[in-house]
């Protein structure tokens, strides 16, 4: 099992340390009950992503995966931004969701099929072969996603989510300069 699972904590981890610890000094100095859309923390996320996209860019081994991932990073990253809706005047322009369904989905389709033809099958055997897996960053990542989850759907607290969904963005941020550096 060790030699596949790595238990080291890792320095990168602290990033997300760092964001759970802005985020609280950020939510207890404002008294904030709830997070608006667009707001510091919903801009936070915006570059945690961002800096995961870069990231992925300047990497030099596994380049179809680290494509493919920076592919995802931007579909999350306008998913943050409502596919641009935080852009429009609403009352001016109405935001045709069928065609963003449409254009996200095929976006979506090509980012598979990149993922296929570019065979990125071969880069995940290779990491899992030559990459210990870091388990505490992948544990503190699922953990994230739960609060998440269980914040929006049961807690109605988006304190909580907005923390928790910042924290994943920045554990994604360190997998992915952990996965770079090894």
């Amino acid at each position: 099992m060790r030699k596949f699972l790595d238990f080291k904590f890792e320095k990168e981890n602290y990033i997300a340390l760092g964001a759970l610890l802005v985020s609280i000094i950020f939510i207890k100095i404002f008294n904030l009950e709830s997070i608006e859309e667009n707001s510091f923390l919903e801009n936070m996320q915006l570059l945690a992503l961002f800096g995961g996209f870069v990231a992925t860019l300047k990497t030099k081994n596994y380049k179809t995966f680290f494509t493919f991932l920076a592919l995802v990073l931007i579909l999350m990253f306008a998913r943050e931004i409502s596919y641009g809706r935080v852009f429009i005047d609403e009352n001016v322009i109405n935001f045709n969701k069928k065609l963003c369904h449409i254009i996200v989905g095929i976006y979506i389709g090509l980012s598979v099929l990149y993922a296929l033809i570019k065979k990125i099958w071969v880069d995940i055997i290779s990491i899992i072969k030559n990459i210990k897996f870091p388990f505490w960053t992948f544990f503190a990542s699922f953990g994230c996603v739960l609060v998440q989850i269980l914040s929006e759907k049961y807690l109605h607290n988006t304190c909580i989510e907005e923390t928790a969904e910042f924290m994943l963005y920045c554990l994604i941020l360190s997998l992915i300069l952990i996965y770079r550096k090894k």
